[in-house]
């Protein structure tokens, strides 16, 4: 489903009761004389918003940089009483890939929380629509919405994980349902997958480390509780790429086995076929020889009798090789 967003969205916190939406960018300087608290969302920053940033709320130039680059890594800072956080959020715009990771740019302290992403997020737009249908979230403060954030952006990666496991699913079905070329594709596929995935939780698990066992003045204990959660998804997802590295490389242990019996089957067949026309080739090698006195050579019947014992020495041949079980 494609993404309706505007590219500025905020919301105010009367009284730290419920929020209020409608707040123009023009208003936000106004609201943070008076101390409201608030969540500004802001997407596809332009060179005008980022200078907006800036002088309304004082971010610092090395964080603002971070926000125009999608390739930060995960990440916090703290830049006085302001808490900066790069997270990761895999892609779920139509038509992109889901790996294709866009950053979202967090910025916290008490009064508020500013994210910016240079593309849609489903994880934002979900939050949104859970304050806007409970307006009493405004209770627990900006580090809530920050913590909801980013449950949001790793529950989305349980759905890569699922199709993931169906391609497993399937894959194995494949390997082992007979012949099929594109299987080893297939495989270098679900590992290049598995690659970026690993290369996109590990900075996560160090982030999410820091947030919930150092001290931040901008979160409560109880959101660092709800953090350690978070974290335990990511371990969890870290540990499923493990066990899925693990599949996959016995998936292709028993693919390449597969290949391998196949080709002993193939060599074997023509080992038995050569072994066959070694005597053959030399019953016609004699008769092919430049000499007038060879036996049956002159004879009428001379070429079926050579023939047919050629036939029974194959035939008795193939019957050995059966006895035996090489065949």
């Amino acid at each position: 489903m494609p993404f309706a967003e505007s590219r500025y969205w905020c919301c105010v916190s009367e009284e730290g009761k419920t929020w209020s939406f409608g707040a123009e960018l023009g208003d936000v300087p106004k609201l943070l004389k008076e101390g409201k608290q608030l969540w500004l969302d802001i997407l596809r920053p332009s060179k005008e918003d980022i200078q907006w940033l800036k002088e309304t709320f004082l971010f610092h130039d090395l964080a603002l940089s971070d926000v125009t680059n999608n390739e930060t890594r995960p990440k916090q800072e703290t830049y006085e009483d302001i808490l900066f956080t790069v997270f990761g959020a895999i892609n779920m715009n139509p038509g992109d890939e889901a790996l294709d990771i866009i950053n979202l740019n967090l910025f916290l302290t008490r009064q508020y929380v500013v994210s910016v992403h240079l593309k849609p997020l489903k994880a934002v737009r979900q939050v949104k629509e859970a304050v806007e249908h409970r307006r009493e979230l405004a209770v627990h403060g900006p580090d809530y919405i920050f913590y909801r954030l980013l449950d949001g952006v790793v529950d989305q990666y349980f759905d890569i994980f699922n199709e993931l496991e169906d391609q497993l699913d399937q894959l194995e079905e494949r390997i082992f349902s007979g012949n099929d070329p594109g299987i080893q594709e297939a495989i270098f596929g679900i590992k290049k997958q598995s690659a970026t995935l690993r290369s996109s939780l590990g900075p996560k698990r160090e982030a999410l480390k820091i947030l919930v066992y150092a001290e931040f003045n901008q979160l409560d204990k109880d959101i660092q509780t709800n953090l350690r959660d978070v974290l335990d998804h990511v371990m969890r997802m870290w540990d499923m790429l493990e066990a899925q590295r693990d599949l996959l490389n016995g998936l292709m242990d028993s693919y390449m086995v597969q290949i391998s019996n196949r080709m002993n089957q193939i060599m074997k067949l023509l080992s038995v076929i050569a072994t066959i026309m070694l005597p053959l080739s030399f019953i016609t090698g004699i008769f092919g020889m430049n000499f007038d006195h060879i036996p049956l050579l002159h004879s009428p019947t001379g070429f079926w009798i050579t023939a047919g014992g050629m036939a029974a020495l194959a035939v008795g041949m193939l019957w050995v090789f059966k006895r035996k079980q090489i065949l």
